[in-house]
């Protein structure tokens, strides 16, 4: 897998992402140009896991932060020695920093390979344990930007739901990136926030309060 990148290695366990590497940033969106979009095709990660041998490198007497840095070590070098990875446990969850390498790459477009990879991490550490922990990745900061940039743009929509009275919609997002625009409007009293839609086109949308 050396000459492969990840996004050919993830497709390859039927996970879809693109391969363009920018990560794009969710726009504003009126209701009436709402564009259904098709349920995503199920991932079996089970069978994805069994049939690509992946985790096999896990010795089963780590603990989960172990688990996951070797996880990471493995795929990684695999993928491009200049990748290097710091984990560390925070609070109940494992915390995982990647940088070096080309971290567009690890991103994908809208931040869909990295979402993939993470996904994937956590369905390997926790294969089998009882006691499942959540398992977090960022790439060379990637998240932090974003999540900055998701509060500009739920603050944005508030503005625009105030001045004309009527909600509006932003762009399709993952649960992670829903719960922050979420959480950025939560202590606002003249809008509030609710997700609609399905699959890969659940959305917010900000409405103005009764």
């Amino acid at each position: 897998m050396a000459e492969r990148d990840l996004d050919r290695y993830l497709e390859g366990l039927g996970i879809d992402v693109d391969d363009d590497g920018r990560a794009e940033e969710p726009l504003l969106r009126d209701v009436e140009d709402d564009v259904p979009e098709p349920e995503p095709e199920y991932i079996d990660m089970e069978t994805a896991i069994s049939t690509y041998g992946i985790g096999g490198v896990i010795p089963d007497d780590l603990d989960a932060r172990e688990r996951t840095e070797t996880f990471l070590v493995h795929l990684l070098l695999d993928l491009d020695a200049a990748y290097s990875v710091d984990v560390v446990d925070h609070d109940e969850e494992i915390l995982a920093e990647i940088s070096g390498g080309d971290a567009g790459r690890l991103i994908g477009k809208g931040g869909r390979t990295l979402a993939a990879l993470e996904f994937l991490s956590n369905a390997v550490v926790n294969k089998g344990d009882a006691d499942p922990v959540r398992v977090v990745i960022d790439v060379g900061g990637y998240k932090r930007r974003r999540d900055e940039r998701l509060r500009q743009v739920a603050q944005r929509a508030a503005s625009r739901v105030r001045k004309s009275g009527h909600e509006v919609e932003l762009e399709p997002m993952s649960g992670a990136e829903r719960r922050i625009v979420h959480m950025a409007l939560a202590d606002e009293v003249d809008v509030f926030t609710e997700s609609t839609g399905e699959g890969r086109g659940r959305r917010v949308v900000v409405k103005p309060a009764d």
